[in-house]
């Protein structure tokens, strides 16, 4: 039988606090995902994020049925279906003459083969929706203007110190803080984050401002010699959202969201496609962001103590599969349902760890193999008669009913 969970006062560091049962570093989709999974098991949150408020960052994201199948497990999927948009098939061109190498369907096919169905979003329309319904549990659940430091256990909970110099204390802590994680440093130990060799940009085109024949479909991946472009609508069909990835020998930018000018983009794809390079000039300025794609190994302990890690923090993986979102996603419901079978903390945790590492890590490696077939220096080439997505029985996941 469960323990119920409660409220109590405790010691911490110089001070004394009324403590939430788990704290949740990072307030992104991962992090607010879980924090969502665990009010839903009865367990009180706090998320602290270190940005000075939530707004709106990003740009589109893809949610294949084992993301949206999670979603309905957090109750929140008829608010993400209102902002989502759910492409019936999508279509793989040539880089210059524009020619079908593929079509893939994302429809009902879907739907009747996983049980959902393909969409993609604007982030920060997620986000949002993942924020109010963690709000409407508990409105003091998220806490901006804090950055993590550093944290001490001991064997009843975990205490964290932020860089403002305050402490709070909780019986454990989830480092939801992505790929450049403190929270993964400090458990494991510090390793240096690897540039990949890929920069990537993302704009957000005015959808008049598209060539009509451009959007059939809606939804196309562009390959050429060392890049791609994945784009699709979204905001209810009033923009373009485009991804634009290239090889690169070096980057020295931090962050990802750096602005970037649309001649040094339109320069990357010269020669390109005149769909391409349309909505390349269409872009906005202040629309166009770019940032490096970069990489920790995936870990195979996610659990040190009280303290463990979830999404990029644990398993940051190349976007080519789709799936960032997705595994965060996932690792949030399965930690939900760990906390809810779980006689006591640490066997939440353990039960955690023992559902997600494998699985995190095949899709890690599976998304770099990707690599070579979106970025070919042939693209005639390009074989997609299943998608690799489908072959590889990502879409078969259902987080809310594996066993953990």
């Amino acid at each position: 039988m469960r323990r119920p969970w409660r409220t109590q006062r405790i010691g911490s560091p110089g001070d004394v606090m009324e403590r939430s049962e788990v704290i949740v570093i990072g307030a992104g989709i991962g992090g607010l995902a879980a924090a969502l999974a665990l009010q839903r098991a009865g367990v009180q949150v706090r998320v602290f994020e270190q940005a000075p408020a939530l707004g709106e960052v990003g740009a589109g994201i893809s949610i294949s049925p084992n993301g949206a199948l999670g979603l309905k497990s957090l109750g929140v999927f008829d608010e993400f279906r209102d902002v989502a948009y759910a492409p019936d098939r999508q279509v793989v061109r040539h880089y210059q003459t524009g020619r079908v190498l593929a079509h893939v369907s994302r429809g009902e096919r879907l739907e009747d083969t996983y049980g959902e169905r393909y969409y993609v979003v604007h982030r920060a329309d997620l986000h949002r929706v993942l924020a109010d319904a963690v709000l409407a549990n508990d409105p003091a659940a998220i806490v901006t203007g804090h950055r993590f430091a550093d944290l001490q256990q001991d064997g009843s909970g975990v205490s964290v110190r932020f860089d403002n110099g305050e402490w709070k204390r909780a019986e454990a802590v989830i480092g939801a803080d992505g790929v450049r994680s403190r929270v993964r440093s400090t458990l494991f130990g510090a390793e240096e984050v690897r540039f990949t060799g890929y920069v990537a940009w993302r704009g957000l085109v005015p959808i008049e401002h598209v060539p009509p024949d451009a959007l059939d479909p809606p939804s196309q991946v562009w390959i050429g010699p060392g890049h791609m472009i994945n784009r699709y609508p979204v905001r209810g069909g009033k923009l373009l959202n485009f991804v634009a990835f290239a090889e690169r020998s070096g980057w020295e930018d931090e962050g990802w969201s750096i602005p970037a000018k649309v001649e040094e983009l339109a320069a990357e794809f010269q020669g390109w496609h005149p769909w391409v390079t349309q909505v390349i000039a269409a872009v906005p300025e202040k629309d166009l962001f770019k940032w490096a794609l970069c990489a920790r190994s995936p870990l195979m302990r996610w659990v040190r103590g009280r303290a463990a890690v979830l999404g990029d923090a644990a398993h940051p993986l190349l976007p080519y599969l789709g799936q960032g979102a997705v595994m965060a996603i996932e690792d949030a419901v399965v930690l939900g349902r760990a906390f809810r079978q779980a006689a006591d903390m640490p066997e939440a945790l353990a039960r955690y760890e023992g559902a997600r590492v494998g699985r995190a890590r095949f899709v890690v490696e599976r998304s770099s193999l990707q690599v070579p077939r979106f970025h070919s220096p042939d693209p005639d080439s390009f074989r997609h008669d299943t998608p690799v997505d489908e072959a590889l029985g990502l879409f078969g996941y259902d987080p809310a009913v594996v066993p953990v």
